[in-house]
C-alpha cells in the first residue's frame, strides 16, 4: 500500500487528511494506435483510469479514497449521495462503501434509459444500496429529507454522511490532484511524451478541477481541456473554477508553503458543444466515438460521458491542426465486467418506480446501435 503522491508533494497533508486505499495505481497509459491510424494522429494516448479497481473502476475511485475515509473517521457507517438512476458515481459509492463497511443510500432521479442503467441498478441492489427515488429533479430536496430520516442512526445519534453529486467537493478533487502527480511521474519515466492537451469529461467538475490543480502542483505544463457533458447551468467554466479554487484553499490551509495560484473562469479552455440535448441523451458523435474506441483499440466507453468526451477531443484536435502533437484522453469510465454477476437478478426486487427502466425501450434500441452491458 503506497501512500498518495500528494502526501509526498505536500507533507503537511499526511496525518491531517483521512485516506483509505481503494484503487490500484498507477493506472496504465497506452498509445491508441488504432485511433492514431484512423485519424492520422502521431501521438494520441489514453490514461486508463477505467482500470483503477477490479471491484469497480473509473474516476470515482480516486475521489472515494478521501471521501469515504472522512466518513469513517467521523464515525459514520452510512452515506447518502445523489445521481440519476443509472449513476456511475452512485454505483462506485455503493461498491466501495460496501468494501469498507459503509452502507449507501442513493437519492435518484429520472434519466433516459440505456443498457448501462439496467446494469447499474442491478449492481446497486446486489451491493446493498437503499433507494429513495425523486420523480423529478425538482423533488430532490424532498427525497433528500426522506433519505436523511431513513438513514438516521438513533443509537449513535448520527445522520448519514452526505456526499455531493459526483463526489465533487475539495476532498474528492484531491484524488485527481494525485492523479496529475501520477501522470507527471509516468511522463518523467518516459512512458509517454508530455501531452500538450489532456481531454477529460466535465460533469460535476471534481475530476477536471483536480487535474487542473494537480497540473499546477506537479509542474505539468499540459493544458487540461474539459469536455462538457451536462447541461450548462450546472456545468460551465465558472462552476469549474469555483471547484478548483475551493480545493486550492483546502490545500493551502494545511500546506501554506505550496505555490498554487487562483484560477479564473477565463483561464479555462472548454469544449462546450458535445453534451447533446439533455443529460444522458446519446448523441451520434458520442456513439460513433464509442464504436471507434472499441473496434480500433479495444477500449470500452459509454454514451453518456466518455463517448462524448472522446468525440469532443477528436474534433478539437482536427479543428486546431494538432494531429502531430502529443495529446491524452483521460478515460473516466469503468471497464470491469460486473454484469455477469447480476444479469439473472429479477428486477422486480427493486423499488416499483424503477421497473420502467427494465420494461421500456433503451436508447440503443431506438437509435439502432449495439447494446453493450
Amino acid at each position: 500500500m503506497e501512500r498518495p503522491l500528494l502526501f509526498k508533494r505536500c507533507p503537511g497533508l499526511e496525518g491531517r487528511l483521512d485516506w483509505i486505499p481503494l484503487g490500484d495505481y498507477p493506472t496504465p497509459v497506452e498509445k491508441m494506435t488504432g485511433l492514431c491510424r484512423s485519424e492520422g494522429f502521431r501521438d494520441f494516448y489514453i490514461k486508463r483510469d477505467d482500470l483503477s479497481s477490479p471491484h469497480y473502476g473509473g474516476n470515482k475511485v480516486r475521489k472515494l479514497e478521501f471521501i469515504l475515509a472522512r466518513a469513517k473517521a467521523r464515525g459514520h457507517d452510512c452515506v447518502l449521495t445523489f445521481g440519476a438512476v443509472g449513476s456511475n458515481h452512485v454505483l462506485a459509492t455503493v461498491i466501495h462503501g460496501e468494501r469498507v463497511g459503509v452502507k449507501t443510500i442513493a437519492v435518484t432521479f429520472p434519466q433516459p434509459n440505456a443498457a448501462y442503467v439496467r446494469k447499474n441498478l442491478l449492481l446497486d441492489h446486489a451491493h446493498g444500496a437503499a433507494f429513495v427515488n425523486a420523480p423529478s429533479e425538482a423533488s430532490i430536496p424532498v427525497a433528500f429529507i426522506k433519505a436523511m430520516s431513513a438513514g438516521y442512526d438513533p443509537q449513535n445519534r448520527k445522520f448519514p454522511y452526505v456526499i455531493p453529486p459526483g463526489g465533487s467537493n475539495p476532498r474528492g478533487c484531491l484524488g485527481h490532484v494525485n492523479g496529475a502527480l501520477e501522470l507527471k511521474g509516468q511522463i518523467d519515466a518516459g512512458l509517454l511524451p508530455k501531452p500538450e492537451f489532456i481531454f477529460v469529461t466535465l460533469g460535476s467538475s471534481g475530476t477536471a478541477a483536480g487535474l487542473i490543480l494537480g497540473a499546477q502542483l506537479a509542474g505539468l505544463e499540459s493544458r487540461i481541456v474539459p469536455v462538457r457533458v451536462v447541461e450548462k447551468p450546472i456545468c460551465n467554466r465558472y462552476y469549474l473554477a469555483f471547484h478548483v479554487n475551493m480545493a486550492r484553499r483546502f490545500i493551502l490551509r494545511r500546506c501554506p508553503e505550496m505555490k498554487l495560484h487562483t484560477i479564473r473562469a477565463t483561464d479555462i479552455l472548454l469544449v462546450d458543444d458535445f453534451a447533446g440535448e439533455r443529460y444522458a441523451q446519446f448523441t451520434s458523435e458520442g456513439v460513433e466515438a464509442v464504436r471507434k474506441a472499441r473496434e480500433m483499440d479495444g477500449i470500452k466507453l459509454d454514451g453518456t460521458y466518455t463517448g462524448k468526451t472522446l468525440a469532443g477531443a477528436l474534433d478539437f484536435i482536427h479543428r486546431h491542426g494538432l494531429e502531430k502533437r502529443p495529446c491524452l484522453f483521460w478515460n473516466t469510465f469503468n471497464s470491469a465486467d460486473l454484469y455477469p454477476r447480476v444479469k439473472d437478478i429479477d428486477y422486480h426486487r427493486l423499488p416499483p418506480e424503477l421497473h420502467q427502466y427494465f420494461e421500456g425501450p433503451m436508447q440503443e434500441e431506438e437509435i439502432g446501435c449495439e447494446v453493450v452491458y
